[in-house]
């Protein structure tokens, strides 16, 4: 090896932001054996909206990711199908745009049925371990990280000077800290770019098919349980929210339980929806009257609680502004090929799928022709779970890397 690869190996990776496209970025940086300074004051840390996946090639990095640190096989069946389930009509049901047996036909009516910023988080098919969430292999990831002795943290220290050379650059924060670095990935919000006028600048042309007009924000709330509930619950979960005066479109929570005592709950607003906090918390409200309806049974609620914020012991809300771009994509630049825009702005599936594409990690395929039929029952059905666990299942078996 000569002195500039030397200097290469020791030059550290720069990564900005602490939302789960950073984390599972890192994961792979240091399964490449790379050193990482990580920047954790400027990005997302919204918890994943679902706990499934809607790609097999995102599935891929999902895992390649947990095992890369971790090194943890896993039993559960991976699953492939439809993992989430609709409130209606008194219990949870499979999707209405499932009726019809044909996948085109699924898909027209997914994209007439379900609102846009929904659309980057819900899918026609959908893939997860069964037992193991996004959000629980991002916890056991961030643990690793916490302590990793390759990966130096910058918390709570703006960049005051920032230097772009030809290859990598300088940067140096208010604390002090002043390092070169060979590669930069910026995985934080697109809004917070502008603190940085030159790492904008450089990521002007990734940026340019983006719609950041588009943008939505996200409101998250996790609840610690003080028990389980009487029914356990292991799919995603669509709760319908009512309309206020006004509105034209349909929106829903989306969530599900990453433990038995531990759920995530996220509803999407719009930009003209968070000019005044009182706004954010009406629909913060909404969201808990729609979760106790949804939950309203003996058949959910344990013994002696009147409703499901009873079974609430603890809460913790996050609300990232302008966290959801939903239209446009990144484009591929050659140009500053050291500086990457690669975050969570198009949805934890699109972030994944870029971290296999640059690190070359396969989809993980399934070998099956066809996926058993989950079509919905009819909506008279007066089952309290339409099979609300159940979804076609391939065993690990047939799933290769």
């Amino acid at each position: 090896m000569n002195a500039s690869d030397q200097l290469s190996q020791q030059t550290p990776v720069l990564v900005f932001g602490e939302g789960s496209a950073a984390v599972f970025l890192i994961a792979q940086l240091l399964k490449h054996n790379e050193s990482i300074i990580w920047v954790k004051d400027s990005g997302s840390q919204v918890w994943p909206v679902m706990p499934y996946v809607k790609s097999e090639l995102a599935l891929g990095a999902l895992l390649d990711s947990r095992l890369a640190l971790t090194n943890e096989s896993f039993s559960s069946p991976i699953e492939k199908g439809t993992a989430h389930r609709v409130f209606r009509n008194k219990g949870f049901k499979m999707p209405s745009w499932k009726r019809s047996a044909n996948l085109e036909t699924q898909q027209s009516a997914f994209e007439e049925m379900v609102w846009t910023p929904e659309q980057a988080y819900l899918g026609v098919t959908e893939l997860r371990v069964a037992g193991l969430s996004t959000m629980k292999i991002e916890q056991e990831i961030r643990a690793v990280l916490e302590t990793h002795p390759k990966v130096k943290k910058v918390e709570m220290a703006p960049v005051v000077e920032f230097e772009v050379f030809e290859h990598g650059g300088k940067v140096q924060f208010s604390n002090g800290i002043i390092t070169e670095f060979k590669q930069l990935f910026y995985c934080g919000l697109l809004s917070e770019l502008k603190a940085i006028p030159k790492l904008s600048t450089v990521l002007k042309h990734q940026m340019a098919r983006a719609k950041t007009s588009s943008a939505v924000s996200a409101l998250q709330v996790v609840f610690q349980h003080s028990e389980p509930l009487a029914q356990s619950l292991e799919t995603g979960l669509v709760i319908p929210m009512n309309r206020d005066s006004g509105e034209t479109f349909d929106r829903d929570v989306l969530g599900y339980f990453a433990e038995p005592t531990r759920s995530v709950w996220t509803v999407f607003l719009q930009s003209d929806e968070i000019e005044e906090n009182h706004e954010i918390m009406k629909k913060l409200r909404k969201m808990k009257q729609s979760l106790n309806k949804a939950f309203d049974s003996p058949d959910f609620l344990p013994a002696g609680k009147k409703d499901f914020m009873a079974t609430v012991e603890k809460e913790q809300f996050r609300f990232e502004e302008g966290f959801l771009v939903i239209e446009g994509e990144y484009k591929q630049s050659t140009a500053n090929a050291d500086f990457v825009l690669l975050n969570d702005s198009f949805g934890l599936t699109y972030a994944l799928e870029q971290i296999a594409r640059r690190f070359e990690i396969p989809a993980l395929e399934f070998n099956m022709d066809v996926i058993a039929n989950d079509v919905e029952l009819a909506d008279d059905s007066n089952e309290l779970l339409d099979n609300i666990n159940s979804i076609a299942v391939a065993p690990n078996a047939d799933a290769q890397f």
